[in-house]
């Protein structure tokens, strides 16, 4: 009899990366000085997150809207595949990239679920092999909208998002990385849950 494939799952954000991934990208894609423009103008939404007055998926589309809202499609695709292959391989925790490494050495199945945007992420997990979920944006006629296309891939999204791939019980063990609520759902399918532990 066939032993189940070990299975293993990270969030990106904090996670495998020593910070945001999107803040990141606007940081290298449009500079520092549009980013601080940005910080004013967004002020209200961004501020009203930790006073959980506004939604944090809300915010997230205020800023995706802000900088992408009208972009082509082939463009944002050109960004994102430029930041994935150039910058965000040094964002990432030397312990993290050890243990994502290990996991894809040892032959198990690795899916990294991110609430990030899919674009500025996949062209970095197709490099090395492994899978990818993530969030998605909404396109009318060639352009981003700024809307998301779909749920944000975050919290109980991420276990959505993996059933609708696979189905966890065909793999043994399951080995789940996270370092945020966004990941408690994820983090409880799994045999070995390592929470903030890739530091």
């Amino acid at each position: 009899m066939t032993q189940p494939r070990p299975l293993a799952l990270f969030d990106l954000d904090g996670t495998l990366t020593r910070r945001d991934t999107l803040s990141d990208l606007l940081y290298h894609q449009f500079g520092l000085g549009r980013c601080l423009r940005a910080g004013i103008s967004l002020a209200p939404p961004l501020l009203g997150v930790p006073l959980g007055v506004v939604h944090r998926d809300r915010a997230k589309v205020d800023l995706l809207r802000h900088f992408f809202a009208g972009m082509t499609d082939e463009a944002f695709q050109a960004l994102g595949r430029d930041y994935a292959l150039n910058h965000l391989d040094r964002l990432l925790r030397p312990q993290a990239r050890q243990r994502l490494d290990w996991h894809r050495q040892a032959g198990h199945r690795v899916i990294v679920i991110s609430a990030s945007v899919r674009e500025w992420i996949q062209p970095w997990t197709d490099s090395l092999g492994i899978e990818l979920l993530a969030t998605e944006l909404e396109r009318r006629n060639g352009r981003l909208t700024g809307e998301l296309d779909g749920p944000n891939c975050r919290g109980a999204e991420k276990v959505v998002r993996l059933q609708s791939l696979l189905d966890p019980a065909d793999y043994h063990p399951i080995h789940a990385y996270g370092d945020t609520d966004g990941d408690t759902e994820m983090l409880a399918l799994a045999d070995h849950a390592v929470y903030r532990g890739l530091r």
